[in-house]
C-alpha cells in the first residue's frame, strides 16, 4: 500500500511537505495492539461521520488531537470533526486501487516527528473501512435522493438530524437548521422546483444537507455552523436570487430570469435542544420572515 503524505507540522501558513511512504507490515515504533483495536472499532459503522469519530477517539489515545478533517473531491465529500487549531498534518490516501481523498489531523500544539510516525502507522487500518464507507455513502445518496430536485429525501431527515445533533453535542460543535420558503412564485412546475433546489445546493457547502421539506420549502442542516456563519450562508442565498433571478431549463433565449422572493428562518442548536425543538424554532423564525413580506432572514 502506498500513501502519499503531505505534512504541515508548523502553522497553517508553513509550506507543505510531500513524501511517499510504503507500508508493508509493522513499522518501527508501531503499537500492534492499538492497530488491532482500531481495526476492530472501525467495523462498527459505515456512516462516514461516525467512522471518523471512532477513528479520532482511538487515535487520540496515542497522539493527542483536537479533531480531524476529511475530504474527497472526486466524490464531493467533506467531513469535519474538529476545532479551529493552529497546527495540522495532512495525508493524501492513495492506494494501488484508488484515491481515497485526504485526511488532516488538527491540534493546537506542534506535532513531533515521533507523533507523525505514529499517525502514519495508524493510517492503514482506516483504508478499507473508509473505502467501504464511501461506497455506502454513494449508495445511500442514490437511494434517498428526491427524484425531482436532487435534494435529500425528507424520509431521511429524522435520522440525519438526530445524528448531527448527537455529533455536535459530543464534540462541542455548533449546528444550525435553515428553512427556506419560496414566496409569491408566479410560475410553478417540476422545472422550477428542480432549478430552485439546484441553485440552493450550489450556494451551500458540501458538508451541508439540503432537503426538500415541503412543496415550496427547503431545509438545510448546516454542520459545524454558528449563528454568524448561518447568517452568511442565508444572505448568500437571498442575494443570489435577488440579483440573478432564476433561469429555468428550456426557457426561450429572450425570456427574463424568473423573479423569486424568499423567506428564510433559522435556529442554532443549544445544549437542551431536541430535533423537534430545533425545527420548531426554525419554523417560528421563518414565520417572522414571511410576515415581513418576503426577502427577509429571521432568527
Amino acid at each position: 500500500m502506498v500513501i502519499s503524505v503531505r505534512a504541515k507540522t508548523q502553522s497553517e501558513t508553513d509550506a507543505g511537505k510531500v513524501k511517499p511512504i510504503t507500508q508493508t507490515g509493522l513499522l518501527p515504533g508501531e503499537m500492534p495492539d492499538l492497530r488491532i483495536q482500531l481495526s476492530e472499532a472501525l467495523q462498527s459503522s459505515l456512516e462516514l461521520n461516525t467512522l471518523l469519530s471512532v477513528y479520532l477517539e482511538n487515535v487520540s489515545t496515542a497522539v493527542k488531537l483536537d479533531g480531524i478533517y476529511y475530504s474527497n473531491e472526486d466524490q464531493g465529500v467533506d467531513a469535519s470533526i474538529a476545532k479551529q487549531s493552529t497546527h495540522s498534518c495532512g495525508y493524501r490516501l492513495i492506494t494501488s486501487e484508488d484515491r481515497l481523498g485526504e485526511i488532516v489531523f488538527k491540534r493546537s500544539k506542534k506535532f513531533t516527528e515521533k507523533e507523525l510516525g505514529i499517525l502514519e502507522s495508524l493510517l492503514s487500518p482506516l483504508i478499507c473501512p473508509l473505502r467501504n464507507s464511501l461506497k455506502y455513502t454513494t449508495a445511500v445518496k442514490a437511494a434517498y435522493m428526491d427524484p425531482l430536485t436532487g435534494a435529500d429525501n425528507i424520509s431521511t431527515l429524522p435520522s440525519t438530524l438526530e445524528r448531527e445533533i448527537d455529533l455536535s453535542k459530543r464534540h462541542n460543535q455548533a449546528l444550525s437548521v435553515l428553512l427556506i420558503d419560496i414566496n409569491h412564485i408566479h410560475m410553478t412546475g417540476d422545472k422550477v422546483l428542480s432549478a430552485l433546489a439546484r441553485r440552493i445546493m450550489q450556494l451551500c457547502r458540501t458538508t451541508d444537507a439540503v432537503f426538500r421539506y415541503e412543496d415550496d420549502q427547503f431545509l438545510v442542516i448546516l454542520h459545524n455552523t454558528n449563528k454568524e456563519g448561518t447568517q452568511v450562508i442565508a444572505r448568500r442565498i437571498l442575494r443570489s436570487f435577488q440579483k440573478e433571478g432564476l433561469e429555468i431549463p428550456g426557457q426561450l433565449p429572450d425570456q427574463e430570469p424568473l423573479q423569486v422572493s424568499l423567506s428564510l428562518g433559522f435556529s442554532v442548536l443549544t445544549g437542551t435542544d431536541s430535533s423537534t425543538s430545533l425545527l420548531e424554532r426554525a419554523a417560528k423564525a421563518l414565520g417572522k420572515a414571511k410576515a415581513c413580506g418576503g426577502n427577509a432572514i429571521r432568527f
